[in-house]
Order: C-alpha cells, then sequence, then structure tokens
C-alpha cells in the first residue's frame, strides 16, 4: 500500500508546532486557568453577513474573555493555522463533536462557538461553549441588541455572565502538616472561604464496543476550604475526607458553589445553561389521566417546594411536588362549589390557601392546600368585583388577591376573605391602560406587573395602582409574568413567539430563550409562569401539554 508521505510531513509540522507554541507561550497555562479557543462565529442574515459580524463577534468575545484574567485564550493566528492543518473552517457552523476533537488537539478545556443573526429590528448573539472533554455544551445563551454598535457595548457584561458560569480549576501543588497549596490565587478569582472539591484519577473508561477511551474516571477525594490567598495560589485546610480516600499533592481541585454543592463534577453528564437557567425537566402529556394536562394555562409554586397547575381543559387543580411526582388533585366540570369551567390560573398565599380563576363561572374559589373548598367570590358583571373574563390570579405580600380581566381591561384588588378593596385600568393605549391583559404577578414590594398582552408591554404598578413603568423591548404577546423572589429579577412569558424573557426590575432586558418546538426548553403558545423560593421556575408549556422545570 502506498503510504501518502505528505499527510505524515503535514503531521509532524503540527505536532513541532504545538510544541512551539506551549514551549514559547503563546498558550501558556498560567497557574490553574481554564484554557478556551474562541472559533469565528456563524454569520447569518444580510447584515450580519454583508459585514462579516461572525468574525468580529468572535473577537469581541476573545478580548472580553482576556480581560476576565483567569482564561488562557488560545492567540487567533495559532488556531487558525490548527484549523486548517486539520481542514477545517474557522466558522462557527462547525458541529459539537468536531469542536470538542479541534479542542483536544489545541489542549484547551473549552471551545467557544455560535452565530451572529441580524434581523430588521436588530441581531441576536447565539453562543454555545463546549467541553471538549465530554463533547457537550456546558453553557449556552443569548445576547440581543439594537445595533452592532450596542451590541460591542454589552459583550463585556454578557461575557462576565457566561465567565460565572465556569469552576475554577487547579491542582495540589504542596503540602505541609495540615495545609494544602493550590495552584489557583486572586488572579484566577480564588476568595478566602472558598471551598473546591477534590479528585484524583481512577481507571480509564473504554467504550465496550470499540474499545476506545472515552474518559477517565474521577474519584472524589475530599473538600477543601480555602483560607489565605495570594496572586498565583491559595492555602487551603480539609473539611471533610470520603470513606476509604486520602486528598494529597498532584490531585485536580474543583470550586463549589456552596459547601456540599459542587458547581461542576467531572463525572456529571453535561448540563445546557440558559439565560442564567438550565432545563431541569418536563412532565405531563395530552390527556384526562392523572399527571396528564389538556391546555394547561396557570401554575403556581408554594413555600413548601409544591407546583399547582391550572389543567384548563379538564377543569381541574392538579398537585405535584417540585419534581412533578403527582400528589393530588380535585375539581370537575361544573358550576357547584369545587368545580370548575376552564379555570384560567392558580395562585397561592403565603399561609398555604390556594385560589383558583374559575374563568367561565366568572368566580374565584378559594381552598385550603388540600383542597378543601372554603369560599367564592364574583359574577358575571362589569360592576366593582364582577367579572368578564377572568384571564390571571395572583397574591400579594400583604395578603391581598390580585385579579386581571382580559375583556373588562382591569385590575381588581380583594383581601382574602373576596371583599373587594380597588381597582384600576380600562381599555386603550395609554400609561395605566391595557388591550386584552392575559396575566399578572406581585412582588415581595407589593409592586403589581401586568402582561398587557395586545399592547405588546409589560405595566408596572405599586400596591395601589398608580402606574410606574412600561417595559416593552422586544415582546409580541406576553402572557404571563413573574418576579424571581432569589435574582430579583423580572421573568416574562411571551405566547406568540415562545420565548422566556429575563429582565431586571426596571425592564432592561438580560436575556431570552426558548423558542417554538416540543424539546427541552421550547415552547408551544405557553401562557403560565412562576418562581419559587429556590430559584426554580416553572413554565405551563399549554398546547404541548406540560410543565417545563428550570433551574439556576
Amino acid at each position: 500500500m502506498r503510504r501518502d508521505h505528505r499527510i505524515g510531513a503535514r503531521s509532524l509540522i503540527l505536532v513541532i508546532a504545538l510544541v512551539f507554541w506551549a514551549v514559547c507561550g503563546t498558550w501558556v497555562h498560567a497557574g490553574s486557568r481554564t484554557r478556551i479557543a474562541i472559533v469565528d462565529l456563524e454569520s447569518q442574515g444580510e447584515k450580519a453577513k454583508t459585514q462579516d459580524l461572525g468574525k468580529i463577534a468572535a473577537g469581541w468575545l476573545t478580548t472580553a474573555f482576556v480581560q476576565q484574567g483567569r482564561f488562557d485564550v488560545v492567540e487567533r493566528q495559532a488556531l487558525k493555522k490548527v484549523m486548517e492543518e486539520q481542514r477545517l473552517g474557522l466558522t462557527g457552523v462547525i458541529d459539537v463533536n468536531t469542536a470538542a476533537k479541534l479542542g483536544r488537539v489545541l489542549g484547551t478545556t473549552y471551545i467557544v462557538t455560535g452565530a451572529v443573526i441580524s434581523y430588521r429590528q436588530g441581531m441576536e448573539l447565539d453562543v454555545k461553549i463546549i467541553e471538549t472533554e465530554t463533547a457537550g455544551i456546558r453553557v449556552a445563551d443569548r445576547l440581543t441588541a439594537g445595533s452592532v454598535r450596542a451590541m460591542s457595548r454589552k459583550i463585556p457584561a454578557f461575557v462576565a455572565q457566561l465567565a460565572s458560569q465556569f469552576p475554577l480549576d487547579g491542582f495540589i501543588v504542596h503540602q505541609r502538616g495540615e495545609i494544602f497549596t493550590l495552584d489557583v490565587g486572586s488572579s484566577a478569582g480564588a476568595k478566602s472561604g472558598m471551598q473546591f472539591d477534590a479528585y484524583r484519577e481512577g481507571e480509564p473508561i473504554k467504550h465496550p464496543v470499540s474499545g476506545e477511551i472515552l474518559g477517565t474516571e474521577k474519584i472524589l477525594t475530599g473538600q477543601l476550604q480555602v483560607t489565605q490567598v495570594q496572586k498565583n495560589l491559595a492555602l487551603a485546610k480539609t473539611v471533610k475526607e470520603e470513606p476509604n480516600q486520602t486528598v494529597s499533592v498532584g490531585q485536580r481541585v474543583v470550586s463549589c458553589r456552596a459547601a456540599g454543592s459542587p458547581l461542576w463534577k467531572p463525572s456529571s453528564s453535561p448540563v445546557t445553561t440558559v439565560a442564567g437557567l438550565r432545563f431541569y425537566q418536563a412532565w405531563g402529556r395530552q390527556g384526562t389521566g392523572t399527571g396528564d394536562f389538556y391546555m394547561p394555562y396557570g401554575v403556581a409554586a408554594d413555600g413548601a417546594g409544591n407546583v399547582y397547575v391550572a389543567d384548563t381543559y379538564n377543569n381541574r387543580i392538579q398537585v405535584f411536588n417540585t419534581n412533578g411526582v403527582f400528589q393530588r388533585s380535585w375539581g370537575q366540570v361544573g358550576t357547584g362549589s369545587g368545580s370548575f369551567i376552564r379555570p384560567y390560573d392558580v395562585a397561592v398565599d403565603g399561609e398555604g390557601n390556594v385560589f383558583v380563576a374559575d374563568t367561565y363561572n366568572y368566580r374565584v374559589q378559594k381552598f385550603d392546600a388540600n383542597g378543601t373548598f372554603l369560599l367564592q367570590w364574583g359574577r358575571k358583571g362589569r360592576g366593582s368585583g364582577d367579572f368578564a373574563f377572568l384571564s390571571g390570579i395572583a397574591t400579594g405580600p400583604e395578603g391581598a388577591v390580585y385579579t386581571i380581566d382580559c375583556k373588562l381591561n382591569r385590575v381588581q384588588v380583594f383581601d382574602s376573605h373576596g371583599r373587594y378593596l380597588r381597582s384600576w385600568g380600562r381599555k386603550g393605549k395609554g400609561s395605566g391602560d391595557f388591550v386584552a391583559p392575559m396575566g399578572l404577578t406581585v412582588d415581595d414590594q407589593g409592586n403589581v406587573f401586568v402582561a398587557d398582552s395586545k399592547m405588546r408591554r409589560v405595566q408596572k404598578f405599586d400596591s395601589q395602582g398608580r402606574f410606574l413603568a412600561a417595559f416593552s423591548d422586544k415582546l409580541s404577546y406576553p402572557t404571563d409574568v413573574a418576579a424571581d423572589p432569589t435574582s430579583g429579577n423580572l421573568l416574562v412569558l411571551d405566547g406568540a413567539s415562545s420565548y422566556l424573557w429575563e429582565m431586571s426590575p426596571t425592564g432592561q432586558s438580560f436575556r431570552s430563550f426558548g423558542g417554538p418546538g416540543s424539546g427541552s426548553s421550547q415552547f408551544n403558545k405557553p401562557y403560565g409562569l412562576c418562581a419559587d423560593g429556590a430559584g426554580n421556575v416553572f413554565v405551563a408549556d399549554t398546547v404541548n401539554c406540560r410543565v417545563q422545570k428550570f433551574s439556576r
């Protein structure tokens, strides 16, 4: 067989080049900083292609990651030479497996890839960060902007958000008595009190069929806590050792989010992080059985970790624990107490009382946490306390119950016993007016946020109904809002575009994720949204007849 000596020579040149770059410091691993490479992003859309915005954005990302001070970023020319040698294009169209192989050739832990998408109203930067060891997407996030200049200004903060998802990663390099020295210092982001998991390498993990070595077993040996930090190193002491294991020099260390709560474990499967939230699970399917749904419109969470779902077309309330395990249900079609006709929303107060927007019965029903009927109020009409289309319900910190009426275009407020307190709003386009509002929420300070659906905005009021602000950005048809008590941010669900937006309390958009579909993190005309006190977010994915859970 004739051997192609040109390929052998090319490979030899590559090896020499890699050694040269490593020795000469083109991308020397300084301390224990995470090593990454950023390929040119794909350009999608006329403006993005004309201006080659994918390449420009890659340059912005490179600069911003370098400025973080905790990453070793492969120099662009070195990256280009290796990609040419490997016969790869330099754009983000390379797939996950190819990116992982490239990262292993480069000796990097992560490859940053993605796309810049231009459209008439602005542009989006979609970024995927691929872990080379597992070929899994560790982080995915999206940045939106109205112009190229606006996007360039947002890049540093965007990269800081991406960087926050990465653990600090290093080695134990010295031991004296009970004190260990880590090659992770303040320049890499280490701080006094920070905790690290320590790992030793075990046996190689081989594919049972092909025999290919897929990786190496990582065995947790214990946990260290930093006591003192210098620029390029940290001193730490052992706070825990695993049974039959010993923490020692040479072992790898990975930072933890908190004591006993690892941010990242080498042996775990890849997790996709989107918009600061991670898809956790989904449950439900179309049907009438226990745990099935038929067009669920509303969702709420209580302080005990239970999730209440307004199973609208099944005319019932179903209750699950935080992981989607069915607990109980109540209701059937009818007009009597405890029966419903198309309940559109559900809310839970601080005492565990459950309030249901019994939409086509034109009333609110109140139950205890077990579904025992307590009282009801409302009737069809236009007067105070009447309803025409009760589309949303929420409870406030003072125990009041807030409702939104899609046809009467107003908010009504009641006490927990159903006594009318006040109302505001009318049909119109001005501040404080509404056109077909679908959902509302109340934050811990008593501020009221209303999804003013046909006006493509969210309006903010104080608890008395005084107008404070309006947020619109790129909303198409906001169907529900939720105040996240863990981040202080506002979450907005867009039923038309099937996106979930995260905003600051003043309406500044941070990011969005989702999109139409039936896969994980995709939605089909979603209408219900809530956030619990543990940082979990639940979406009533209405037409997909399921609930999706996200966590931080």
